[in-house]
């Protein structure tokens, strides 16, 4: 799938010029690489970062283990993601001069190492160490792989590819459920950072043996250093003010000198990017609106199923008791619905359009979060399945066709940036999703553990109107994201 000049809205900016210049760029595939072998190389490597799913199954044994209650198991999630999302973007510039293929072997190396330190972790506080450090190796990861995605596939196919690649991650996703729920039986919660060593070193072997891509420039280019690490401290306060405001307070001063020096650090950002020759990122591609609706949206639809990870585990073991083997396959119900339908996302938008195919995608998520909050402590299994299974299908016709536009909108010389900025905005609403679940679901508890007269706030009675509640508020938060798909119309995207 690609970007149609013609269909984009007449405007004098450049970025409108750029995006309509983007497929002349990109009908030149590089001449160093087989695009079959670098599909394979990056797909398996976003199947390996899309693994980390099969530690959310071990949320329970993992609160066992450092007897920590459920609002502190968002630190497994936010240390990991809010760390790679603050890297995605500096590290995609990285690997556009200093070579895809190096950056995705440091990723890979650094991932085995990363898994090895979460797996031996004698502390909870040496686990979320080890926690940061996997971040850092998969922003170099998820940095390079779509790159090379994009710089080999020809145009005509670069929509195929891209699905085969969401796929791939998608099909990690399915796996990891799967997988951490009989490892957490048979082996213990560490197993499931144990068992992805191996792939790691496997594929880094690869991709050092091999080269994947070689992007031809007229001049080397230095890298923004300070742009990069003003951007970093921007989104990593910004993420860290927002996670620790229910905690302390949103008036606590250590909560305000982190809005402050986050807001302090973005206006750095912008003022160092609009004065340097090569930035990390050009910011007038954000002018346009179609790309900044695109990148929006990702961030909206990640915010709003981003709850199913980290409450459906403690719905699934303790309320419907089921061991956390069947959990893990419960859980697969969303991510195989994903991988299935991403290579069909691309023929489906050539026939309905970016924004229709976006927009049935984000309906069809709203209707499974809306079903997930109808769940109690008595449904079936194919009930939880079907709920998940729908969440799963619209986030898979979703996604192909809104990265496909984000990258394509991206010259071949930045097409890290390009894999980092769609990467970086999935994970911010990841951060933002799983910060405003937790939020959300300690606080109408601790009411409803009020309104039952119950005699502390854990009781598990008043876990399930909780656990509705907070996927009725996803469920609004999609159908809003409907709302602004469906304002861009088809002239604003185009097919």
């Amino acid at each position: 799938m690609t970007a149609d000049p013609s269909s984009e809205i007449d405007a004098p900016s450049s970025a409108v010029a750029q995006l309509s210049k983007v497929e002349q760029q990109h009908t030149t595939p590089p001449h160093s690489l087989s695009p079959q072998l670098a599909l394979v190389v990056a797909s398996l490597s976003a199947l390996l970062g899309a693994l980390d799913s099969s530690v959310n199954i071990a949320f329970p044994a993992l609160s066992a283990a450092f007897g920590l209650d459920v609002s502190r198991m968002q630190w497994i999630v936010v240390s990991y993601v809010l760390t790679y999302a603050s890297l995605l973007l500096g590290c995609g510039r990285l690997a556009d001069l200093w070579g895809h293929s190096r950056l995705l072997s440091w990723g890979l190396a650094g991932s085995a190492v990363a898994f090895l330190c979460c797996g031996l972790a004698p502390t909870f506080a040496w686990f979320l160490a080890a926690r940061v450090l996997q971040g850092i190796a998969v922003a170099l990861l998820f940095a390079s792989a779509p790159a090379l995605v994009t710089l080999t596939a020809p145009a005509e196919q670069r929509g195929r590819a891209l699905g085969l690649f969401q796929m791939s991650a998608a099909i990690g996703f399915a796996l990891g459920p799967l997988l951490g729920g009989l490892l957490v039986d048979l082996f213990g919660w560490r197993a499931v950072y144990l068992f992805r060593i191996p792939l790691a070193l496997v594929l880094m072997v690869l991709a050092i043996r091999r080269p994947l891509a070689h992007v031809e420039q007229q001049e080397r280019q230095p890298f923004d250093l300070a742009g990069a690490l003003t951007l970093a401290a921007s989104i990593a306060g910004f993420l860290l003010a927002f996670s620790r405001g229910r905690d302390l307070g949103w008036t606590s001063p250590v909560v305000l000198m982190l809005v402050v020096g986050a807001s302090l650090c973005f206006a750095g950002f912008f003022i160092i990017e609009r004065r340097v020759a090569a930035p990390v990122v050009d910011l007038s591609l954000f002018r346009h609106p179609a790309f900044a609706i695109a990148n929006t949206l990702n961030v909206l639809a990640n915010c709003a199923m981003f709850a199913i990870w980290l409450l459906v585990p403690y719905y699934i073991v303790n309320a419907l008791g089921y061991p956390a083997t069947t959990g893990g396959l419960l859980l697969t119900a969303t991510p195989l619905t994903t991988a299935l339908a991403a290579p069909l996302a691309d023929k489906l938008a050539d026939r309905l359009g970016t924004g229709a195919l976006s927009s049935v995608g984000l309906g069809l998520e709203a209707v499974g979060l809306w079903s997930i909050g109808q769940l109690d402590a008595g449904a079936s299994a194919l009930a939880v399945m079907l709920a998940l299974g729908c969440v799963g299908l619209g986030l898979g016709m979703f996604q192909t066709p809104n990265m496909s536009f984000v990258m394509g909108a991206i010259p071949r010389e930045q097409q890290g940036v390009a894999g980092g900025m769609s990467q970086m905005m999935r994970t911010l609403g990841v951060v933002v999703g799983v910060t405003s679940a937790s939020m959300l679901f300690s606080s109408r508890r601790a009411v409803h553990a009020e309104r039952l007269h119950l005699p502390t706030v854990d009781d598990p009675q008043s876990f399930m109107p909780a656990f509705q509640e907070v996927f009725l508020m996803a469920a609004v938060v999609c159908v809003v994201a409907v709302g602004l798909s469906l304002l861009r119309g088809k002239k604003l995207l185009g097919n």
